[in-house]
């Protein structure tokens, strides 16, 4: 009777153990892909997602983003999405998720499954670093040279302190000109 007793209340616990579970199971239209997301990368991947997005595009509704320009469509993936999951597992194996449809499938249901989380924002000083690559990424995107050295104080070299050759001093340009001109 002991026996009965204890052997019904193991089948019992085990069937109240397994009564609430979520069955986690792989998509099969997913199978075989290249590289597979974990949950705490995805995790991961969306904590930096929003953040970015926070950043970059605090106003930004549905409409609006519908609405891209090819350019700003660009910029947006690839600073929302890509750089991000980049951070999270590398370059490699983004390049790897891209090119393969199964891998980059997985990684937008991973996306979505996580995609409800709650998120701190950058820090403010993280957040303009970010908002200002992206601003000059899309200036170059819609093909407006932005030149990666540092910019003079344009102030400082505009100003010539003796005046000469300049509109300070438009008399000693004008014989310049004309003394060239006659000797030539």
């Amino acid at each position: 009777m002991l026996k009965k007793l204890l052997l019904s209340s193991v089948a019992i616990a085990l069937a109240g153990c397994s009564w609430n579970t979520t069955n986690d199971t792989f998509p099969a239209q997913f199978a075989n892909a290249d590289y597979i997301l974990t949950d705490q990368d995805a995790q991961r991947w969306v904590v930096a997602s929003h953040q970015a997005e926070q950043c970059i595009y605090p106003n930004l509704t549905r409409i609006q983003q519908e609405h891209f320009s090819k350019e700003d469509a660009y910029i947006h993936s690839q600073y929302v999405f890509f750089y991000p999951l980049e951070s999270v597992i590398g370059a490699d194996y983004v390049k790897m998720i891209q090119t393969d449809e199964k891998s980059m499938g997985y990684a937008q249901y991973q996306y979505k499954k996580f995609k409800s989380l709650n998120t701190k924002p950058l820090e403010q000083e993280q957040c303009v670093t970010l908002r200002n690559k992206a601003r000059d990424d899309l200036a170059v995107v819609k093909g407006e040279y932005k030149s990666g050295m540092a910019e003079e104080n344009k102030a400082d070299a505009n100003t010539n302190s003796d005046g000469v050759a300049t509109n300070q001093n438009k008399f000693f340009f004008d014989i310049i000109k004309w003394g060239s001109a006659l000797l030539l």
